[in-house]
């Protein structure tokens, strides 16, 4: 194994308890079930989906801040407020259909760019005997 591979430091590795990484499966776990609660029925699923990204966005800084307590860093509360900000806005734009009516949109929703094409007249299937 090379050893110049830089893992990226999340406080939730599989087999690795931490109790960062238990306050981060906390969070993980009560911050959508709490935007649940937050919710009304009568709500349509777009300002449902606007509450999960809000709700998506806490998550990312509290983990943050976890990650900070973990590592005993001093926690850049402006500069993860800039970064969850700029994740938060292209999430929303993606959501709103910024790239509705594109090329890109089209092609992600017919399965990509290439399309599959039978050989020959008819499709080809293969059988074990």
């Amino acid at each position: 194994m090379d050893s110049n591979i830089i893992f990226p430091q999340l406080p939730t590795y599989v087999g690795a308890i931490s109790p960062a990484g238990l306050v981060s499966l906390a969070v993980t776990v009560g911050l959508p079930v709490l935007a649940g609660m937050f919710m009304r029925t009568h709500w349509s699923a777009f300002a449902k989906g606007f509450v999960l990204l809000g709700f998506a966005a806490v998550k990312a800084f509290v983990e943050a801040w976890i990650l900070s307590q973990d590592t005993h860093q001093h926690f850049q509360a402006g500069q993860v407020a800039y970064s969850v900000g700029v994740s938060l806005s292209i999430a929303i734009l993606s959501y709103v259909g910024f790239l509705h009516g594109t090329k890109l949109q089209q092609a992600a929703i017919q399965g990509g760019v290439v399309r599959s094409k039978p050989i020959g007249d008819k499709a080809t299937t293969s059988t074990v005997a």
